[in-house]
Formats: C-alpha cells, sequence, structure tokens
C-alpha cells in the first residue's frame, strides 16, 4: 500500500514519539527528532510505502540518539499487560480455530500510540469481525492436512505484547502445518524481536521461531537475511499480523497465499479494507506467482 496524505501527520507523530522515548530530555532530543523529520520531508511521496519510511525514519532517530531501542520500556510494560489478560481471557475460550484466531486479533488491539487503558478496554471486547475469511482458511488448512508432504506456514508477529496471543493459535495450526513464529532481529518500535520474546518466559512454548534478519516494520526484502528469504520462498502460507504486514507484504512477488489478522486503526488501511475504522480484518488473499 503506498502512503496517502494522512501518512505524513501520523509519521510525524511517530517521529517525535521515538526521539522522545530514546533521549530523555534536552537539545538532544530535538536534534534526534529533526533528524527523523529531516528524512521524512525529503523522502515523503505517494510512492513510497508508509512502513518503509518509518523504518528509515527511525533507524535515523535512533543513530542520531544512540539509542537502539527507544520503545524498550514501552514494550516491557505493553508485554507484562498482554501477559495478564491473556491469562485472564484464554481459559474462557474453546479450541477451535474460529475462537483461537479471534483471541489472536484481541492482541492486535495493543498500540503504543493508545493510553494502556484504553487498550485493555479493547481487548476485553468480543471480537466482530468486518470482514471474515476464516472459513477460507481453514478450508485451506484441511487441505494442508491430507497433503502427503509436510506444509509450512510463517506466522508474523507484530506488537510485541500479542505473542501471548499468538500462542494458542500458533500451537493449534501445528496440527495442519509445521508452524515457524517470525519476530524482528533488531529493535523497530514495539514490534516483538527475538530478544522481547525470550524475556517473554514462553520462548520455549514455539516449536520454530525465525527472525526476518531486519529491524524495519513490516516486511522489506532488500533488508532480510538470506537465510529468511529462503525460508520465505519454500512457504505454503504467510499469516501475517498488523497493518505493518498488510502494507508491504501485497507489494511484494510473495509465493503463497497471505492470511491477514489485524485491526484496520487507521482510515487508509479501512479504506484499502473497504472496513469500517478500528474494525477487526480477517483476509485471505491468494496470490500465484
Amino acid at each position: 500500500m503506498r502512503a496517502q496524505r494522512e501518512c505524513y501527520p501520523c509519521l510525524e507523530g511517530l517521529a517525535r514519539r521515538t526521539a522522545g522515548l530514546a533521549v530523555p530530555e534536552g537539545p538532544e532530543r530535538e536534534e534526534a527528532f529533526q533528524k527523523g523529520l529531516t528524512y521524512l520531508a525529503q523522502n515523503f511521496s505517494a510512492d513510497q510505502i508508509p512502513t518503509r519510511l518509518a523504518g528509515e525514519m527511525q533507524r535515523a532517530i535512533r543513530a542520531a540518539a544512540e539509542n537502539k531501542d527507544p520503545f524498550l520500556a514501552v514494550k516491557e510494560k505493553e508485554m507484562q499487560i498482554a501477559r495478564s489478560l491473556a491469562e485472564e481471557i484464554r481459559p474462557s475460550l474453546g479450541n477451535d480455530l474460529p475462537a483461537l484466531i479471534a483471541f489472536a486479533a484481541k492482541g492486535n488491539s495493543i498500540d503504543f500510540f493508545l493510553d494502556f487503558g484504553k487498550v485493555r478496554e479493547e481487548i476485553l471486547k468480543p471480537v466482530t469481525f468486518a470482514r471474515n475469511d476464516t472459513g477460507a482458511l481453514c478450508s485451506l488448512l484441511e487441505d494442508f492436512q491430507k497433503s502427503p508432504e509436510r506444509k509450512k506456514i510463517l506466522y508474523f508477529a507484530d506488537n510485541a505484547g500479542e505473542c501471548y496471543f499468538d500462542l494458542p493459535l500458533v500451537q493449534k495450526l501445528e496440527d495442519f502445518a509445521g508452524v515457524t513464529y517470525v519476530v524482528k532481529e533488531n529493535p523497530v518500535q514495539n514490534d516483538l524481536t527475538l530478544s522481547d520474546l525470550e524475556r517473554s518466559g514462553i520462548r520455549d512454548q514455539f516449536k520454530r521461531v525465525t527472525t526476518t534478519g531486519s529491524d524495519t516494520p513490516g516486511l522489506d526484502l532488500s533488508l532480510v537475511s538470506k537465510e529468511f528469504f529462503e525460508t520465505l520462498v519454500c512457504a505454503d502460507l504467510l499469516f501475517a499480523k498488523g497493518m505493518g504486514y498488510y502494507e508491504t507484504l501485497p507489494e511484494l512477488c510473495v509465493p503463497a497465499p497471505v492470511f491477514f489478522l489485524l485491526k484496520a486503526k487507521c482510515p487508509p488501511i479501512a479504506r484499502s479494507l473497504n472496513v469500517p475504522l478500528n474494525s477487526y480484518v480477517a483476509c485471505l488473499l491468494d496470490y500465484v506467482v
């Protein structure tokens, strides 16, 4: 998805938030912010993908601030709250795929732009999908289960706290195919990194974990590791959480169907999906290349 007019103030807000977290106070904070803003002003256009702009902009801010993980404290708080909420909600759910998909979707309500009290309120609400391709996904997975060859699913994680909401679904998907949980190699905003997952207390409950080898929101094939690219091209299904992957994966020649699970938190995403703002989406796109 390409940038639209309202993406600019959103990215500017992200730059200010990143700089504010990267530098406690003083002129160094403003200098880091200006580095990010300069990059944004020089590179923003309707030809650009918003998440790629965000990745480069934050890279400039982190370098100026000499802070590799400005969102570390945010992620730690987010993970603590998410774990508590996931443990509170999970016992009341069934173990069928639709229920676990809805549970995983709840985790995508986590957003560092929102007050954590608001996040808790959203997560406790029931999930209703404005677009729901769960049935098509279940049919595809049943085909996987019947295949003489063990199929491969890449499950792309999003925000750090979502790992607690993803785990039951990842484990259930193992009934149909081999699942690899994909996290970021290095920090970018509040995306889940391998280090975050190792601190979560549940790392060992995921059978297979890999990283993109990069530090950008969504997926940028020019930045991923050779090992990840080789894993990607062998996948039979990409299961992608969050808006960053929705912005980037359709721009790529991906080798497999993509199932997007997200909350449409911004107007351009909602318009692209033709759903109301802040609605949940479970969308299966079948790419053949």
